[in-house]
């Protein structure tokens, strides 16, 4: 029995790091995307993980409403220039580019019930060293004061 106790403290302590990981990447994601609304705006979804330098990873969007959209896309200075770009599932291209650190913000026009595809990848690194970044995503939308559901704003 004592020869597996060093192996169970290890992956105590892999378990216990990887979900202090993901608590930061989680915080680093509502910061980074609360600080970008304007007055007026909600947030729609919010995603984040963690990827490392060279990985690409991508996510799906589900877009209720039609209308106009704020994508905001946030990295980890470690991650480098980050390239991404966000296509629908019939092949429409909304936007492509590249990010460092700071947030891009990308506004499109989208019909009801689109599935956007995120597609982002960072760049590989020059050393034997591949730092770890955290990349968030998030939606935002104007307001709007005659929603029926929100009770903030009715008179």
């Amino acid at each position: 029995m004592n020869k597996y106790i060093p192996s169970l403290i290890s992956i105590l302590v892999l378990l216990v790091g990887t979900v202090e990981a993901d608590a930061q990447c989680r915080r680093f994601a509502r910061q980074r995307v609360i600080s970008t609304l304007d007055d007026g705006q909600i947030i729609g979804q919010i995603t984040s993980g963690t990827i490392g330098r060279g990985e690409s990873a991508a996510t799906v969007l589900e877009i209720d409403q039609s209308g106009p959209v704020d994508l905001i896309l946030s990295t980890h200075n470690d991650l480098g220039n980050v390239t991404y770009s966000v296509v629908d599932t019939r092949g429409t291209v909304y936007g492509e580019g590249r990010v460092r650190g700071a947030q891009e913000r990308i506004s499109i026009d989208v019909e009801q019930d689109t599935d956007l595809i995120v597609h982002i990848e960072s760049e590989r690194s020059a050393s034997a060293y591949t730092p770890l970044g955290c990349v968030a995503l998030a939606t935002t939308r104007v307001l709007d004061e005659t929603n029926e559901f929100d009770l903030l704003t009715k008179e």
